[in-house]
């Protein structure tokens, strides 16, 4: 390839090959191209525009309105050595121009959220055209609009408009997707690349990974659109020279952000595992992910159902193989065959194919977990490449003798409006899903009943608003559709305790234990609850384990104190120390 030689030297001269067929339809100044651009715009308002007047919710509750960091800049520097979700929330993630965003937008906005989703909207405006923009490097002028017309209506993408924390999908697939844009322009007809463009790139690069760590896998897509997208007769060797140039520089910031995120959050994930996902091992993950694959081929191709959430039991989990991995074996190989035939005769389809499976790999949980099983907002960046894939069909059909019937134009015309009629209506009419939070709960428990993870967080909106007897009904029904996670077993038994019913408090606490048996919070929750029945003995030996175990010393020593006060006082109502009949027999 031709990156400049460092970022510093100047690439040698060379003369620029014969353009092939979509080198020189994207090399054509394009005199219809404002009228394109427009059009797509027209389409990404129509299917997102019925969201402008959604307020938080969800995740937006705590990243933004409940979270006192973003509502003022006076010390906006802190950001950078802070975590994205407040430390309150278990989660953590690194994000910190995300982070200065949304605190910007809430000063200019005064905390109201219409100017967060004035901005998701015009944000995937851009994000389409920029589509648009990235197919006319591959493909023919009515293919690439077909492209970018099917990202800019395709339902998958609401989560990441409608709900204001999608906010950091659109910012790091604008950034990522025009990087790659000024790539292949940099590099069309094989000519080398200017070695400000590559600066632009590696800066591009820099604030990615700043907004989300999703943008670490730009350079892998940078490789690909050399190979499959790039016209250049110089030979591989001398092309991969000069890409590798480039590809050092960004692997340096790349290895410097982990470096810090590292260091900011004790760790590279820094998000909590999805509880499907959590102690499982690499080898588990990848079987959970197999056994879900047809749900990714699903949304991207037919969206007709979508969830806030993905959770057993809507999705099923399984860890060890059975027959509910074959539809997903089956779309593995059948993607792999297709990577195998397009791999020569159809280049920019095996180019879309790798831009999503790059895309989605920080997210597939299989290197490392996160807090997701499946999340409709992270489909937005694979997603282009996908509509990349699937529009390499249109100069396919146009090139087959029946295209010059003017029925089938016609019918093909047909199609494709309603095609896109339905997709706007379904993304325009899904918005209102992201309206608030009873919107998303609601929605979510209706439309996936099953969704074990929709009831959980159903139980904690309830008790939140004081309302403990429908709290307490969706976590019963959360722990029967998801028993083996021990969370909301000890989010049950804490509500027991708050509320001193710790008859039921303690048989929940070791339901919980079952379950994991690490989990400090649970075993305090469990001591306290002995202490407040008067339990003496049991409270002061289940606080001695806890210390053995490394738990809360000065907490569980202190339980310890007002055991054995009491029982120097009287042990006569200790239930657990009453006379059995049996001497007591004190051995060394």
């Amino acid at each position: 390839m031709t990156v400049a030689a460092p970022l510093t030297a100047a690439a040698p001269v060379r003369t620029p090959p014969p353009a092939g067929p979509a080198s020189r339809a994207a090399s054509e100044a394009p005199h219809d191209l404002p009228w394109l651009m427009l059009t797509i715009v027209a389409l990404a308002l129509l299917a997102s525009v019925t969201g402008i007047h959604n307020g938080f919710a969800y995740d937006d509750r705590w990243i933004i309105l409940e979270n006192k960091r973003v509502h003022a800049l006076h010390e906006a520097w802190r950001f950078f050595g802070e975590t994205y979700w407040p430390n309150a929330r278990g989660a953590a993630l690194y994000r910190p121009i995300t982070i200065l965003l949304y605190a910007i937008q809430w000063v200019v906005g005064g905390g109201k959220p219409l100017l967060y989703h004035a901005v998701n909207i015009g944000l995937y405006a851009v994000v389409s055209v920029l589509v648009l923009l990235l197919a006319l490097e591959c493909l023919p002028r009515r293919a690439a609009w077909v492209a970018a017309a099917l990202f800019a209506v395709h339902p998958v993408h609401v989560e990441a408009v409608g709900n204001v924390v999608g906010q950091a999908e659109l910012w790091t697939a604008a950034i990522v997707i025009g990087a790659v844009i000024l790539y292949l322009r940099g590099r069309r007809d094989g000519v080398p690349l200017p070695r400000e463009t590559a600066f632009v790139i590696t800066l591009l690069y820099i604030v990615g990974m700043l907004v989300k760590e999703n943008a670490i896998v730009l350079p892998a897509l940078l490789v690909v659109a050399e190979g499959f997208v790039v016209r250049d007769e110089a030979p591989w060797r001398e092309r991969w020279d000069r890409l590798l140039t480039l590809l050092l520089w960004m692997g340096l910031f790349a290895a410097a952000f982990l470096w810090l995120r590292n260091s900011i959050l004790d760790g590279i994930g820094g998000d909590t595992p999805h509880p499907s996902l959590n102690n499982r091992s690499m080898y588990e993950r990848t079987l959970v992910m197999i056994g879900i694959a047809p749900e990714f081929a699903r949304l991207l191709l037919w969206p007709a159902h979508l969830y806030a959430d993905y959770s057993p039991q809507a999705v099923h989990v399984h860890t060890t193989w059975s027959l509910e991995h074959a539809p997903g074996l089956l779309l593995l190989l059948c993607v792999a065959i297709l990577f195998g035939i397009s791999h020569r005769r159809a280049p920019v389809v095996s180019f879309g194919l790798w831009w999503f499976v790059i895309a989605i790999a920080p997210v597939a949980n299989i290197l490392l977990p996160t807090g997701i099983l499946l999340a409709e907002r992270t489909f937005l960046l694979p997603s282009a490449g996908v509509m990349i894939a699937v529009a390499w069909l249109v100069p396919w059909i146009e090139r087959s003798p029946a295209w010059q019937r003017r029925d089938v134009r016609f019918a093909s015309g047909v199609a494709l409006a309603v095609v896109l009629t339905l997709g706007f209506s379904k993304s325009a009419e899904r918005q209102f899903t992201w309206k608030d939070n009873a919107s998303v709960f609601h929605t979510l428990t209706t439309d996936a009943p099953l969704n074990f993870k929709a009831h959980y967080t159903a139980g904690g909106e309830f008790f939140e608003e004081k309302r403990p007897v429908e709290g307490e009904r969706e976590w019963r029904m959360a722990v029967a559709l998801y028993p083996e996670y021990a969370g909301v077993w000890v989010d049950l038994a804490h509500k027991y305790r708050e509320a001193h019913v710790c008859q039921a408090a303690i048989p929940t606490y070791l339901t919980a234990f079952k379950y994991d048996s690490i989990i400090p919070l649970a075993r305090a929750g469990l001591v306290a609850c002995y202490l407040e029945l008067g339990q003496w003995h049991i409270a002061r030996s289940t606080a001695r384990r806890a210390i053995a175990d490394g738990f809360y010393r000065r907490a569980f020593e202190y339980m310890i104190e007002r055991a054995d006060s009491a029982l120097a006082a009287s042990d006569s109502l200790d239930p657990t120390n009453r006379w059995t009949g049996k001497s007591r027999i004190l051995k060394p």
